[in-house]
């Protein structure tokens, strides 16, 4: 991923993790480290994602998901994931560039305020 992609169109990336903070330590250095803050859902566990409506509590994780957030703190766009590698980073930032010029209608939990 391109994370100064992002930057240049004035969005900012940002990840989070139902997961301990040593567990977030050890698997961004198994992969070499991670382009973007991730913050913790940890304890209560759940309590974001589950209010984002992605928290799976038959599995006790959160399904992986992509949201746009506008400046106003509106989720503008979101999208659920298999699996990271099904992100197309490409169309992430083109959908940030539509959303941005106003050409393209927000989708998904539009409204909900965080």
């Amino acid at each position: 991923m391109h994370n100064s992609k992002f930057g240049e169109r004035d969005a900012q990336v940002l990840g989070i993790s139902t997961d301990a903070r040593p567990t977030q330590t050890a698997f961004a250095a198994s992969v070499g480290s991670v382009p973007y803050p991730v913050l913790a859902d940890f304890h209560p566990k759940g309590a974001v994602t589950t209010s984002y409506g992605i928290y799976n509590d038959q599995r006790g994780t959160p399904d992986r998901a992509v949201f746009i957030i506008d400046e106003s703190g509106v989720v503008r766009w979101k999208k659920v994931y298999a699996s990271a590698g099904d992100i197309d980073y490409d169309a992430l930032l083109a959908k940030v560039e539509a959303l941005q010029a106003n050409t393209c209608q927000a989708v998904g939990d539009s409204g909900h305020r965080v």
